[in-house]
């Protein structure tokens, strides 16, 4: 399945100290920052593990030439000219780059509220546009503000979004997975006039007042502006377009049926060795403990991506095991059936090792 990545950007392909012709960059001195062209022609070269903390991480995702990458940056100079290398990086790797950027977000504290609100209503704007257009979401919360990564992670745990992450550190990436969490969208639904209403332009403190005497359990939800007006807080502009979204959303899909067979019936890989990779024994047969698989077989039209959808409407997944020119692309067949279904048996496979 297409995918639609929203990668939040921070400015550590600037200011990382490795080497780089501008490395050290800061801000709070004054520096002014590099010629694009230089950066762009660093970036060619450059590792990506090494380069900034979204390329370390979108270099473990596989990209795709079907996917749609979403840079979020802040609206700042530096989150502009670091979301514009990474769009001029990334053109030819897959089928659209879009900029996004979040109004307010930047370095000010009195600002940061609005900032973060801005950031749920982009996310939220993008998630919408790319389950229209059956495209998988999936949040890359690498770069950019501590709080931003951690908004993003609530709303993927809340919307059933897959969250990626990688430490500058760490070799490997973390996916958070999309939980199956119960929560109670109803408040918003119940209370939809206030938050409607709230939301539609700003409003003076005394009307709001009126609102939070009759139903004080809003309150938590509002902030004092400072001028007059009352608004959403960050957490509460949260709650209602994550929890409007999930009203939208179609019901969870589930795991499907356990196939009626032993392990070892289902494990029709030749038992030859050559040029295979190292552990594709014991990979093979791990898969033939799941309760959805029905056959695992050597096929090359697995080559390619690490786990592909071969026939969504059958249920059939590629898997390549190995790395190098020593890959082994097996053929799963399980008990999926739709696109849907089969799409979150191939997400459990990209989790195998």
């Amino acid at each position: 399945m297409a995918r639609q990545i929203l990668c939040t950007v921070g400015t550590s392909l600037l200011t990382n100290r490795d080497g780089r012709p501008w490395g050290g960059w800061n801000p709070r001195k004054g520096d002014p920052l590099p010629a694009a062209v230089d950066v762009d022609r660093w970036m060619k070269n450059a590792d990506p593990a090494a380069a900034s903390a979204e390329t370390n991480t979108l270099a473990k995702l596989d990209l795709a030439d079907t996917d749609i990458l979403v840079l979020l940056h802040s609206d700042t100079p530096e989150g502009r000219f670091c979301a514009e290398r990474l769009k001029t990086y990334y053109s030819l790797n897959v089928r659209e780059m879009i900029l996004a950027q979040i109004g307010k977000l930047g370095y000010g504290a009195a600002q940061f509220t609005s900032g973060l609100k801005a950031l749920v209503d982009a996310a939220i704007h993008h998630i919408h546009r790319a389950r229209e257009s059956a495209l998988e979401p999936v949040f890359c919360a690498t770069g950019g503000f501590k709080a931003e990564i951690a908004f993003l992670n609530l709303m993927g745990a809340l919307l059933e979004i897959e969250v990626v992450y990688i430490h500058e550190l760490h070799r490997e990436l973390v996916r958070l997975p999309r939980l199956p969490l119960t929560w109670d969208a109803d408040f918003v639904a119940n209370h939809s006039d206030f938050f409607r209403w709230i939301d539609s332009e700003p409003r003076k403190s005394a009307e709001v007042e009126s609102w939070l005497k009759r139903f004080p359990e809003l309150r938590s939800l509002v902030e004092d502006g400072g001028d007059g007006y009352t608004y959403l807080s960050a957490a509460g502009n949260l709650l209602y377009k994550v929890a409007s979204e999930r009203l939208s959303m179609a019901p969870p899909v589930c795991w499907p049926n356990a196939a009626p067979m032993p392990p070892h019936e289902k494990n029709h890989v030749s038992a030859v060795e050559h040029h295979r990779p190292a552990g594709w024994e014991s990979f093979a047969e791990r898969l033939c403990t799941i309760d959805c698989v029905t056959s695992v077989r050597y096929d090359a039209q697995a080559l390619g991506s690490r786990v592909k959808v071969l026939d969504a409407e059958n249920g059939t997944v590629g898997i390549c095991y190995g790395s190098g020119e020593k890959v082994l692309p097996l053929r799963v067949e399980t008990t999926a059936r739709g696109e849907a279904q089969t799409n979150l048996v191939a997400e459990y496979f990209r989790t195998l090792r």
